[in-house]
């Protein structure tokens, strides 16, 4: 296999650890613009403070930006334990008869219920092949632009798929 072809396949690897990481952007941004969606979720676990959903999203986006931008195994492995930290959650509450809206996406989330946990899980796979490719940031001194771009489209053309897909 030539080294172009692999350096291309390498590449898109990265983009399945870029997207759970822009949807991690997204679903912060959607919190920081909306906390009280949150709030029934946080208070089901005791988090009763209203800045608890604000200071969540605010996390989430330092989180999903910081391993868009620098990458790292560390990185996408905190995103990916976030992920199955959240389908725990869920899963729990859903078991618990809890009918609130998982507050994932601010306005267009969801009641929660086995395709939410289902998403979670999947989006934690996904950030997972960040640690298992050591997925770099997109500003890699080792990619060429064009490569990059192809990135940054298949980022924002995928991240509102996967966005559908816990949104239901």
């Amino acid at each position: 296999m030539s080294g172009s072809v692999a350096f291309t396949r390498m590449a898109a690897l990265d983009l399945l650890p870029y997207l759970a990481a822009g949807l991690l952007l997204v679903a912060g941004a959607s919190k920081v613009r909306h906390p009280d969606t949150m709030a029934d979720v946080l208070a089901a676990i005791g988090l009763t403070s209203a800045r608890a959903p604000l200071v969540l999203g605010v996390l989430e986006i330092l989180l999903g930006a910081g391993a868009l931008v620098v990458g790292g195994f560390v990185l996408w492995g905190l995103i990916a334990a976030v992920y199955l930290a959240f389908a725990a959650l869920l899963a729990l509450l859903h078991r618990n008869g809890a009918n609130i809206s998982c507050g994932c996406f601010g306005r267009t989330s969801t009641p929660i219920g086995p395709r939410q946990v289902a998403a979670d899980l999947l989006t934690a796979a996904l950030a997972a092949v960040g640690v298992f490719v050591a997925t770099p940031g997109l500003i890699d001194a080792d990619r060429s632009h064009a490569i990059t771009a192809l990135l940054i489209v298949g980022i924002a053309v995928g991240v509102p798929a996967l966005r559908r897909l816990h949104t239901g």
